[in-house]
């Protein structure tokens, strides 16, 4: 099966490198990469072109990438050329990212209107619509009647995983603070300033050491907030890191910070980093949400979830949360736990594709069949 994936804007990203690996493993799939272009707009949209053309010409599937629904009328005009299908990823939906989390635009503004309508245009225009969790597949189809939407979960890399030899024996001992990570894009999605707050919340009762991974525009704030609260000792602010050394950072972790944002979004997704830290065997707190269902079962009470009301709730609740883990040692069976249930839904999730590989087989056939039709007609 020759594919394309088009507008990749970082073919490490968990999200298209994991879709991509498995089509390759499973299915001897042919995948030929688009990659987003940096520089001026007009020299962008020239660099896509091209490449849609000519370097993604005959293909039967056609992938849009998670960050990439802007260009979905494109992707599927060249799509039906080559008489194939679509699959676009709302993974990153437009009005949700950028009216909801980032709040770049006012919900009923010009801005906001075409946020909504390239969702939209993705769902009408999409053979298949790919999406998280089960809670936001929910949510996309009632929200567009007709959409095929099919749920794939982010899952857990395998660098992300637990730690052996000397890392694995180590215990926390009465003295040693207690090692949290953060890591990710500094947005308002993942929540960084209710978690330098809840550092701060925890003052003298738990001695930790935070090490916060990542870049975005709230780095600085951040930063200069934990100055101002007296913690930025207790912090190392550090660039972003290749794969293999996170999972340097995983191991010598007690607890892995997710998500702790306040819009829709973040009450409906489980995020790469909650899988990763899952996986890799940690303690993972991150905010409740609906979609977490999905796992809680399975890692029992390697994940703590944590919720408010408000901004200052949610940094209480969080405090808490660190507070009751700052018991020293790490517990090896609730470790052990969590990431055999990762494995387990690893396996359910690689179901899951292969599931909707057919479905993207069946409706390739069906499309194909269809319009030969129309222009023998």
């Amino acid at each position: 099966m020759k594919i394309a994936y088009c507008r990749v804007w970082d073919t490490e990203y968990p999200r298209n490198a994991r879709i991509r690996a498995f089509l390759e493993e499973q299915l001897d799939a042919e995948i030929t990469i688009t990659r987003r272009r940096e520089g001026p707009r007009w020299r962008r949209m020239l660099h896509d072109l091209r490449a849609l053309l000519f370097t993604v010409h005959g293909r039967r599937v056609y992938i849009l990438s998670e960050f990439s629904l802007p260009y979905v009328a494109v992707v599927w005009a060249v799509a039906r050329l080559n008489r194939g299908v679509l699959v676009a990823d709302g993974f990153v939906g437009q009005y949700e990212t950028m009216v909801e989390d980032w709040k770049k635009a006012r919900p009923g503004s010009l801005r906001a209107r075409w946020y909504a309508l390239v969702d939209t245009m993705a769902c009408a225009l999409a053979d298949l619509v790919l999406i998280d969790t089960r809670v936001r597949a929910q949510q996309l189809a009632a929200a567009h009647p007709g959409t095929d939407v099919l749920s794939l979960p982010v899952g857990a890399p395998g660098w992300a995983r637990p730690a052996t030899g000397t890392a694995a024996d180590r215990r926390r001992a009465a003295d040693e603070p207690l090692r949290v990570l953060y890591y990710g894009n500094y947005i308002p999605l993942h929540g960084p300033p209710v978690i330098v707050e809840a550092l701060a919340t925890l003052g003298a009762a738990v001695p930790l050491e935070a090490t916060f991974i990542g870049d975005g525009t709230l780095r600085a704030s951040i930063r200069a907030r934990a100055a101002e609260l007296g913690i930025a000792g207790q912090c190392r602010f550090l660039e972003p890191v290749p794969a293999i050394e996170l999972a340097d950072h995983l191991a010598a972790a007690d607890v892995v910070l997710g998500i702790f944002g306040d819009s829709p979004k973040a009450r409906s997704v489980i995020a790469n980093k909650v899988w990763q830290g899952l996986a890799a065997g940690k303690t993972v707190v991150t905010r409740s949400s609906p979609a977490l269902e999905e796992v809680a079962g399975a890692v029992g009470e390697s994940l703590v979830q944590v919720d408010g009301s408000s901004p200052a709730e949610l940094v209480s609740a969080l405090a808490a949360a660190l507070r009751s883990i700052g018991e020293p040692g790490p517990d090896a069976a609730r470790r052990s736990r969590g990431a055999r249930g990762v494995r387990r839904l690893r396996i359910r999730s690689l179901r899951r594709e292969t599931d909707g590989t057919r479905r993207i087989a069946v409706a390739r056939h069906a499309r194909v069949a269809a319009l030969a039709g129309i222009w023998q007609t």
